[in-house]
C-alpha cells in the first residue's frame, strides 16, 4: 500500500493550526541530505588530492629505507579504504526520489544518521589508527636524521595535530552533523505520528 496518496489525503483534511508546514519539513530533509552529499564529495576529492600528493612525494624520494615506504604505503591504503568505505555506506545520498513521501525521508535521514554513527565510531577510528602508525613510520627515517630536540619537536607536532583532528575538529563536526539530523528525523517523526493517528481514526 502507499503511503504517499493516503496520508497526503489525510494530511490536507487536518486544521492549519495543528500541523506543522509539511513542505517546509520535506524540503529541510532535502536539504540536509544535499548538504550531507556535498561535504562527502569534497571530503573525498580533498583526501584522494592529498593521496597523489603522497605518491608524488614518494615516486621523487631517493631513499631505499623500508619503514619510509612502508610508512607511505600504509598512510595511501588508509585514506583509499576510508573513502572507498565512506562513499560505499553513503550511496543513498546519491539517489534521488522526487515523488517521496515522509515516511521515505525518514526512513533515509534515519539509515544515513546510523551510518554516520558507524563511520565516527569505528571506521574514522580505524583510519587515524592506520594513518597514525603509517605516519610514524614514515618519519622513523627522518627523525634518526634530527637532534633529540627537533626529532621530539617533530613528532609531537606530527601526532598533536592527528590526535586535534580525531579527537576535537573530527567530533565536533560529527556532533554538528548528528544534531541537525536529529532535528530533521523528530520533525518528520512528529508528522507521521500525526497521519498515523489520522488514518487510525477513520
Amino acid at each position: 500500500m502507499s503511503h504517499s496518496i493516503d496520508f497526503k489525503a489525510l494530511w490536507q483534511q487536518q486544521p492549519a493550526g495543528n500541523k506543522p508546514d509539511i513542505n517546509a519539513v520535506i524540503k529541510k530533509a532535502i536539504d540536509l541530505k544535499r548538504k550531507t552529499k556535498n561535504k562527502l564529495v569534497w571530503a573525498n576529492l580533498v583526501l584522494m588530492a592529498t593521496a597523489i600528493f603522497v605518491i608524488v612525494i614518494w615516486a621523487n624520494l631517493s631513499t631505499r629505507v623500508f619503514t619510509t615506504t612502508a610508512g607511505i604505503i600504509l598512510i595511501v591504503c588508509s585514506i583509499v579504504a576510508f573513502v572507498a568505505v565512506s562513499s560505499g555506506l553513503h550511496m543513498g545520498l546519491f539517489k534521488s526520489h522526487p515523488e517521496a513521501d515522509t515516511f521515505t525521508y525518514l526512513n533515509e535521514l534515519i539509515s544515513i544518521q546510523k551510518k554516520q554513527q558507524f563511520i565516527q565510531t569505528k571506521v574514522m577510528s580505524l583510519y587515524f589508527v592506520f594513518l597514525s602508525f603509517g605516519l610514524f613510520l614514515y618519519m622513523m627515517e627522518f627523525e634518526n636524521r634530527m637532534s633529540v630536540l627537533w626529532a621530539s619537536i617533530t613528532f609531537l607536532c606530527s601526532f598533536g595535530w592527528v590526535a586535534f583532528a580525531y579527537f576535537y575538529l573530527g567530533r565536533r563536526q560529527f556532533k554538528k552533523q548528528q544534531a541537525e539530523m536529529s532535528g530533521a528525523i523528530e520533525k518528520l517523526q512528529a508528522i507521521n505520528k500525526q497521519l498515523e493517528a489520522s488514518k487510525e481514526t477513520e
